[in-house]
């Protein structure tokens, strides 16, 4: 296991979250904005429990999604990184038991400065060492989300889309998308 690994690009580190980062996590549950395609009905600060989960994730697994930091000031300017596939086989019936899952979310004052390419494609290209697969899951309606994964290189699967569980039917962040890489 590579535990507590660390990534590096030209402009970013991406680096376990450390119980210091919880007021940094706390505030991307409260964005309504980051939060809008999550189809989350109401704000609830989850983020102690997330932050547990990355680090077990880390811990148990070596592979999380990490604080996305800014070389050039140090900021945390969002997470980016790798889970295993924690959706039920029912509503992800084709994914595989080494399946991996990539995904990030950015501070809007960061969107279209390319952040989220960079860290995607070194996180990319480290679950695809430890996978043969790697998806990537957003809401129909997240049109930057999954534009970014076919700029990686991704191939939407349409037999793999779905109504997320726990998103209110109705709501328009319900249907999902999934893309996939395969290892070269």
């Amino acid at each position: 296991m590579s535990e507590g690994r660390v990534l590096e690009t030209e402009r970013l580190i991406l680096r376990p979250w450390t119980d210091a980062d919880l007021p940094t996590l706390s505030s991307y549950a409260t964005d309504p904005v980051l939060m809008r395609h999550f189809g989350k009905a109401e704000l609830l600060d989850d983020s102690a429990e997330r932050l547990e989960r990355m680090q077990r994730f880390d811990r148990e697994l070596g592979y999380a999604f990490k604080a996305v930091v800014r070389r050039a000031d140090g900021a945390v300017i969002g997470n980016c990184g790798l889970k295993p596939i924690t959706l039920a086989a029912e509503v992800l019936p084709h994914a595989r038991a080494d399946d991996i899952e990539i995904g990030w979310l950015f501070r809007q004052d960061c969107w279209g400065q390319g952040y989220a390419r960079e860290a995607a494609t070194a996180v990319l290209d480290w679950g695809l060492s430890l996978s043969p697969r790697v998806i990537a899951i957003t809401a129909h309606s997240n049109e930057p989300s999954w534009g970014l994964m076919r700029r990686l290189g991704m191939v939407h699967l349409p037999e793999w889309d779905f109504d997320y569980p726990d998103v209110a039917e109705g709501h328009f962040a319900r249907a999902s998308l999934v893309h996939a890489k395969d290892r070269a």
